[in-house]
């Protein structure tokens, strides 16, 4: 910082310029979370100008709570459109940005993630920017801040696990996977954990237990093989005084490789007096105390999470959105395609136009009949060139290598499997979503 800050207004002046040279060339307007300290210096009323609602430009996080938990601040705060910032230092990744009158480094991170969530809010389609659907706003929020849903461990909540700068991971997660599941993001595995049957909580402590009676109570013990007798015991039964003689055939052991050797190692149980080589693995729940052996324990695989190349054309305003209501078969081929790297697929959905009237005209059945053999015409046909889901009232047909030959090709096959029918369905065919990235 140059030069001597004689006033609250010469610091201003500073910060203000600095923004200005970031491009921030307004006061933000700010609403504060949980509350405005009583402690405010009155320089902030000279940086930033108050907001209500969603007419803010930031959130200013200024919780003077030293140790509780962060994982779950957006629950509470809302605003996933505008960053969080921090005034305190402590939050961390859990915010977009911190803020210190006294560091000036942190003035320019400030101005330049205001100035990145606005022009995020402004290239997304108008219809997203105040939107109340929750898997929406976490897809918002994602191509706003720039962030991907990346888990990091968390052992002060029950989940084991948390997701900065979004929800807490019990509101998050299923929203994820559901969006997964839609194709608006691609899932990557982060870790593996347990999980309590009783209580569900992922804070299990591992143990080493005897596999007689599961006691932690154990002493480690070599063995020792008598050459003479073949016996293999550990060495406590052995051990008399100073000496070493055999239980089974009561000669002294004195010579270390001409009459015994030592093997291994054994472990006693303090709790039955068992002996084992190889002992069992259990865990106790810290959240309520619940023992269970390593078999019962259910695994639960974490994953990170990030926007795919359809979930932006959809935010862009470029693409419709997939319908959720789409078969269960084709969500899962979905996801799947996500997963794997340099492919250019799409799907297809096929709408019958003509489906009211020829129900009206000759019935339900005659229209039912009509679909089944227009359907499983195109199933026959369809070879590799894709694969047939038949929802409640639309088919889609998704086609893992697409172009534009493929394209003429399915229009050609819906085409010719309309002209088979006697009763016409006026099936038409749209491309509703393109997946994966192009092919090198």
């Amino acid at each position: 910082m140059s030069g001597v800050i004689s006033s609250p207004e010469q610091l201003a002046n500073q910060i203000l310029g600095v923004w200005r040279e970031d491009g921030l060339s307004w006061r933000p307007r700010v609403r504060w979370f949980p509350r405005v300290p009583p402690y405010l210096d009155e320089i902030f009323d000279l940086l930033f100008e108050p907001a209500d609602g969603d007419d803010a430009d930031a959130i200013l996080f200024s919780d003077e709570r030293r140790s509780a938990p962060l994982h779950n601040i957006r629950d509470f705060v809302g605003g996933l459109q505008v960053p969080m910032i921090d005034l305190g230092g402590r939050a961390g990744d859990f915010t977009d940005a911190h803020f210190d009158l006294m560091e000036p480094r942190t003035w320019a991170e400030t101005a330049r993630r205001i100035i990145k969530f606005r022009q995020g809010r402004e290239a997304l389609a108008p219809q997203y920017r105040h939107t109340v659907d929750p898997d929406i706003q976490i897809l918002a929020h994602m191509y706003v801040s720039g962030r991907q849903l990346r888990g990091m461990r968390y052992p002060l909540t029950p989940e084991a696990v948390c997701y900065p700068g979004f929800f807490s991971a019990s509101t998050i997660v299923p929203i994820a996977d559901r969006l997964v599941l839609r194709g608006f993001l691609k899932k990557t595995f982060f870790d593996r954990l347990h999980e309590c049957r009783t209580c569900r909580s992922r804070r299990l402590t591992v143990r080493e237990e005897c596999p007689s009676c599961r006691s932690a109570d154990l002493r480690e013990t070599s063995l020792i093989h008598h050459f003479h007798c073949a016996v293999l015991l550990p060495e406590d039964q052995f051990r008399q005084g100073v000496a070493l003689i055999c239980p089974k055939c009561k000669r002294q052991l004195r010579n270390y490789g001409k009459d015994y050797d030592r093997p291994g190692s054994a472990y006693i149980c303090n709790t039955c007096d068992a002996t084992s080589s190889e002992l069992e693995v259990g865990f106790i729940c810290l959240d309520c105390n619940a023992r269970m052996d390593g078999e019962a324990a259910e695994r639960v695989d974490l994953y990170s999470y990030a926007l795919t190349d359809a979930s932006i054309a959809f935010l862009e305003g470029r693409a419709a959105a997939l319908d959720a209501t789409m078969p269960d078969s084709l969500q899962r081929e979905i996801a799947r395609i996500h997963g794997t790297a340099n492919v250019q697929a799409a799907v297809a959905e096929i709408r019958f136009a003509g489906r009211d009237e020829l129900i009206s005209s000759h019935g339900r059945s005659v229209f039912e009949r009509s679909c089944d053999l227009f359907l499983e015409n195109i199933r026959n046909r369809l070879g590799n060139a894709g694969s047939l889901h038949v929802g409640e009232n639309i088919a889609y047909i998704l086609a893992e290598r697409f172009d534009a030959r493929t394209e003429q090709e399915l229009r050609t096959l819906v085409a010719r499997s309309e002209d088979l029918l006697r009763h016409k369905l006026d099936a038409r065919l749209t491309i509703a979503q393109r997946l994966g990235r192009a092919l090198p």
